[in-house]
């Protein structure tokens, strides 16, 4: 979004590294993804003034903290279908399509940024994360199960853009469900041509809006439809209650706030030209943490800017929407006021529960070594430190999947992929032991 300074970081756990994963590095070509040498993990940070999820533009555009165009959306989605077609060409499944595993790189266009006011964007590139194939081994190739994600995604985003649909995307919508429940296998190479018809009849490429226009479109089937009307709609929405020209101030307010630390509690200046922020008492004293509790800290860091950002799109898209005689500067004060709740709510209570489970590991440790000496007459180490590094690589790789309102859940999940990991780690250290002592 324009103005937004954070990054949206990602990891992903590696259980294989054959010549199919070899294929998708060199297919992706992500120039996001910082890890170096491929160990366990890997590390991605996309910068969010440039990318974002398909996720989080759903969220955005749900929240009407962006706007763009109708026909924008059906660009989106068939080059998103293009690059699932390329991918698919190679005889090579995600296995795992979901929003957040979307990635859209926009061209570094000063104008060309998404907003609460509807401009043209120009796609650089789109990046699926987070395969399957790389984190499960015994994952197999299934083209047909992407097909029915990506359709899932193309509703979600369809859907976004409008709660009442009109009859060009009824008919898109109702034309991907039919798709994907018909028993025949679903080809890429058809939804990808099934798209390109919608934009090619109905899209005005040049400004990116649907043209008005009546249509009769065919269906995947190649029945042709009666006469559908198809239009832009209202050139700025609901959004034109609150001179949506007027970007300027929100885009500093977000500059602002990347700058801010998260452990403190936020005060905005007097001063609604600059829209300063001031730092007062702090929430949290991360300077008592140990180096390896300072990790955990800054992955929460990372979830708090998110959750910070969230904030944004809800309050002020809700402000934008609204008829209420607010302005902007005591919106946004409302807006810091939750920031601070958030915050220190995630810090003094959410990170310090993790920070707690962290020194308990050896329990956890302890119960594993349990149930394997049941059966096992071999002994083995049981590393503490391992147990360590698997809990905080476990919380990166989950911390997408963070809920402020479900905690105990996230948690329970780390804690459970920690075991099932720590587990198979033991077993294969025990069948290299059986097989040792066998020929020995």
């Amino acid at each position: 979004m324009k103005g937004w300074l954070d990054m949206y970081k990602v990891t992903q756990k590696v259980k294989r590294n054959n010549n199919q994963v070899g294929q998708i590095f060199n297919f992706e070509k992500n120039n996001y993804l910082i890890t170096k040498k491929i160990d366990d993990h890997l590390d991605y940070e996309f910068p969010q003034n440039e990318c974002f999820s398909l996720a989080q533009l759903i969220e955005a555009m749900k929240c009407n903290c962006i706007k763009i165009y109708k026909g924008q959306v059906l660009i989106i989605i068939l080059q998103v279908l293009k690059h699932l077609q390329q991918l698919h060409q190679m005889n090579l499944s995600h296995g795992r399509l979901k929003p957040q595993n979307i990635v859209i790189q926009l061209k570094n266009e000063k104008d060309h940024k998404l907003s609460i006011v509807q401009s043209q964007i120009s796609i650089q590139q789109v990046y699926f994360i987070n395969y399957r194939i790389i984190d499960e081994v015994e994952y197999e190739i299934n083209c047909s199960q992407d097909v029915d994600d990506i359709i899932g995604c193309c509703i979600e985003l369809i859907k976004a853009y409008s709660k009442t649909l009109c009859e060009q995307l009824q008919f898109i919508v109702d034309n991907l469900n039919q798709y994907k429940n018909d028993k025949k296998e679903r080809d890429i190479q058809q939804l990808f041509f099934f798209l390109y018809l919608q934009i090619k009849d109905c899209v005005d490429l040049s400004n990116q809006k649907v043209k008005t226009v009546r249509i009769s479109p065919s269906n995947f089937f190649g029945q042709v439809n009666n006469n559908i009307q198809c239009y832009e709609g209202e050139e700025y929405g609901l959004l034109s209650k609150r001179q949506r020209n007027q970007t300027i101030f929100i885009t500093k307010f977000l500059k602002v706030i990347h700058f801010q630390l998260v452990d403190c509690e936020l005060q905005l200046q007097n001063d609604p030209i600059e829209n300063g922020i001031d730092q007062l008492v702090s929430h949290f004293d991360a300077h008592q943490l140990k180096q390896e509790e300072y990790q955990i800290f800054t992955i929460f860091e990372s979830i708090i800017r998110q959750q910070m950002m969230k904030i944004i799109w809800k309050n002020y898209g809700e402000f934008l929407e609204s008829n209420k005689q607010e302005n902007n500067e005591e919106k946004l004060v409302q807006i810091i006021k939750i920031m601070n709740q958030t915050n220190k709510q995630i810090l003094n209570n959410h990170l310090i529960i993790f920070l707690k489970e962290y020194k308990n590991i050896k329990q956890l440790n302890d119960e594993i070594q349990k149930d394997i000496d049941k059966y096992q007459k071999f002994d083995i180490t049981y590393h503490e430190q391992k147990a360590k590094d698997q809990f905080i690589l476990e919380l990166k790789v989950q911390a997408q999947n963070y809920d402020f309102n479900n905690i105990q859940v996230f948690i329970d999940n780390i804690k459970t992929q920690v075991k099932q990991e720590l587990h198979k780690f033991y077993y294969q250290i025990l069948e290299h032991k059986r097989i040792t002592h066998d020929f020995s």
